[in-house]
Parts: structure tokens; C-alpha cells; sequence
């Protein structure tokens, strides 16, 4: 029977870090260029610990890139207002509107592209591919190229008729969350949600990952293929508990609707005149909070968080 060797190398360093440290790593490449790209799908395995600390590092001007579907963490970002340009496809928080996108749009104080999913997702595949150009002509006909600004139009080399292309879109650091990862910072998705998270780590400058836990080298090592990011793509791994809260990160907690909801209320208060509960929100959960432990006693301490976990484990 063959035996793995589980000797590590000396000169290999560990990817661990601390939140705040991979916060300002994370605010300090973007200073450089200014493109975060986020991982998750809508409400489930969205990188929120890590946005949220990188609006306390006082990021500002951002360009935001996504998976094809985005919502709180987005709205997040504007409410606190740190961005400056947007080329996402969807911003929703599914059962109702993101209010301070909408708000950001609509006075102009943030500009958002309108994209489709097939172009996010061409300009990174051109992007990981190392090619210059992604042909998407599933397009023609629809109105979204007149508005598109990273389309263009191109002849096909092999049938010389126009077609329709997008150029790489590479992110300078990509935001992350997965259920697991080693030191080293190969990452597990546990649930289905990989989505394009894989895609965006191939495309990237650089990827920083949280997770809701650390596990040993052996864990990894026993079974490789489980690996869904290999470590050469992550430039940092982050543990942080309740890291994609209030989005879900199954199977080990599911979403905080309530917390989302009441979110919501507030920016449609603040849509109507009134800010000072969204600030107050932002204070409570972005500014005050010195670690993440500070951030799950202001959301209701780890009692309140203990039924997201019992109810991702009752589905």
C-alpha cells in the first residue's frame, strides 16, 4: 500500500492571516488599480467579512466586478460610500430592491454599466485564458450592446463575418469565501455554490479567501480532488467564523434574511430623507467592530447565530 509523505517543504510559507492585516493588504493593491471582484452567488458564499473590513480600512473609488449576481454585500459597499464605478449584471437582494444602489444610480453618485452575465463571465474566462479577446456572439440581436461598454465587434478569423467579443476583465484582487482551506491556502467549497468562483481566481492579480475554518494539511492531502482553489491562485486565507454572514455558507449556516431585511428597511429610510439608522448600521457593523468576534456580538452574539446553523443543517 502506498504512503503519502506529509513533510512540508522549509521554505514554504504559510498563507494565514489575520483579517485586518488581509484588509489592508487588499486596500492597498487597489490603490494600484482600483478593480475588486466578489465571489458568492447572490445571498450564499458572499466574502462579507472581508468587504466589510476593507470598507474600515477606508478603501475608497472602487470599481466593482462580481459574479453574475450580487446584492448585500454591493449595497453594502455603496451605502458606506466606497465605490465609484460598477460592471455587474444583477444587483438585487432577490425578494426586493438593493435601496442604496438604487439610490447611488439614480443620483448619479455611482455609475453603473449595463452588463449581462455572458460579458462578466467572457472577460474573465479571456482574462484566465491569458487570450485577448472572448467571442460571445450569443448577443447578436440583443439591446444590451448598445449600452455595453467593454463589447466590441470584431471579424471572425475563420469566417470573416462580424461577431461580437469582450476583452479581459482581470480583477486586482478578488474576494473570496469558502468552507475550508489549509495554511497553504488551498480552498473547499463544501456546497454547490462554487459558481464562478473558480473563474475569478484564475482571472485575478490577486485572490484573498476567508473561511469558516482552518483544517489540518491532512484533511487536504487524504483527499486532493475535494480541492475546489488550488493554493497557487490564493495570495491569503482568512478563518474568520460567520465570515459570509448575513449570506450563507452551506452546509454549515444558512442565511440571515432578518438581518437582510431589516438592512433593507433601513436604506429605504434613508432613500425617503432619513440616514441616520443606515449610519448607525454602519457604525455598529463596519467602523465599531474591532474583530470579528465584536461583529457577532453586535449582530446578536453566537445564540442568534446558532439557528442559522441549525437550520442549514435541517435542509
Amino acid at each position: 500500500m502506498m504512503t503519502i509523505d506529509h513533510k512540508v517543504s522549509p521554505t514554504r510559507q504559510s498563507k494565514v492571516m489575520g483579517l485586518d492585516d488581509a484588509a489592508i493588504l487588499a486596500r492597498d493593491a487597489l490603490r494600484e488599480r482600483p478593480d475588486l471582484c466578489l465571489g458568492g452567488l447572490f445571498k450564499q458564499g458572499r466574502p462579507v467579512a472581508l468587504v466589510r473590513a476593507l470598507l474600515a480600512a477606508g478603501a475608497q473609488g472602487l470599481h466593482l466586478y462580481s459574479s453574475p449576481g450580487a446584492g448585500y454585500d454591493v449595497d453594502l459597499m455603496i451605502a458606506a460610500g466606497a465605490v465609484e464605478e460598477m460592471f455587474l449584471p444583477g444587483v438585487t437582494l432577490e425578494n426586493r430592491l438593493c435601496p442604496n444602489f438604487r439610490s447611488a444610480v439614480e443620483g448619479g453618485q455611482v455609475t453603473a454599466h449595463a452588463l449581462d452575465a455572458l460579458t462578466v463571465v467572457g472577460g474573465l474566462m479571456a482574462s484566465a485564458n491569458g487570450v485577448p479577446f472572448q467571442p460571445i456572439d450569443a448577443l447578436r440581436g440583443s439591446d444590451v450592446l448598445k449600452h455595453n461598454p467593454l463589447i466590441r465587434e470584431i471579424d471572425c478569423p475563420f469566417t470573416g463575418r462580424r461577431i461580437h467579443a469582450v476583452g479581459p476583465i482581470r480583477p486586482r484582487v478578488t474576494f473570496l469565501h469558502a468552507q475550508e482551506a489549509d495554511r497553504w491556502g488551498n480552498l473547499r467549497h463544501l456546497s454547490t455554490m462554487v459558481y464562478a468562483d473558480q473563474l475569478m481566481a484564475r482571472a485575478s492579480d490577486m485572490v484573498i479567501a476567508s473561511v469558516d475554518r482552518i483544517v489540518p494539511d491532512e484533511v487536504i492531502l487524504d483527499d486532493p480532488t475535494r480541492v475546489t482553489v488550488p493554493s497557487h491562485y490564493v495570495k491569503a486565507v482568512v478563518e474568520v467564523p460567520f465570515g459570509a454572514h448575513p449570506t450563507a455558507s452551506y452546509p454549515n449556516y444558512a442565511m440571515d434574511e432578518e438581518h437582510i431585511d431589516a438592512y433593507a428597511d433601513l436604506g429605504d429610510a434613508a432613500r425617503a430623507g432619513d440616514r441616520a439608522g443606515l449610519e448607525a448600521y454602519i457604525a455598529r457593523h463596519v467602523t465599531e467592530p474591532k474583530s470579528q468576534d465584536d461583529y457577532i456580538k453586535a449582530v446578536g452574539g453566537p445564540e442568534y447565530l446558532a439557528r442559522l446553523e441549525a437550520e442549514a443543517r435541517d435542509r
